[in-house]
C-alpha cells in the first residue's frame, strides 16, 4: 500500500464536498483580513492607572488594587480589565525565584 505522501489528491469538486468545507468553515471562503496594526501594549488613557497606593480609597472610580509580589513590590491602582491582567502577570513572573546563574 502506498504511503499517504504518495497517495494522489482528488480534487473538492463535488458539491457535497464543497457544502461540507463550507459548514466547517461557518461560512467563510476567501483570503483572511490581515494581522491588526496596534501593537500588543498600548498605553492606558486613564491618568490614575499605575498609581501607588496611599490609601484604602481608590484615585478613581472602577479602580481595582493589585498586590505586589512576594518579593516587596509595592501595591498599585490600575484598570479593572487589561492594565490589572498585565500588573498580576508581572506579579506572577516576579514571584518565581532566580536561579543560580541569575535567570528565572
Amino acid at each position: 500500500m502506498p504511503t499517504r505522501a504518495q497517495r494522489p489528491r482528488l480534487p473538492e469538486t463535488s458539491t457535497a464536498q464543497r457544502e461540507a468545507r463550507y459548514a466547517w468553515n461557518s461560512g467563510l471562503s476567501g483570503t483572511p483580513r490581515p494581522a491588526g496594526t496596534e501593537g500588543a501594549v498600548a498605553a492606558c488613557a486613564a491618568e490614575e492607572c499605575g498609581t501607588p497606593v496611599t490609601g484604602r480609597r481608590p484615585p478613581a472610580d472602577g479602580m481595582v488594587q493589585v498586590t505586589g509580589a512576594a518579593d516587596g513590590a509595592a501595591a498599585h491602582w490600575y484598570c479593572p480589565v487589561r492594565c490589572a491582567a498585565i500588573a498580576r502577570a508581572r506579579a506572577e513572573l516576579r514571584a518565581i525565584p532566580m536561579r543560580p546563574g541569575g535567570e528565572r
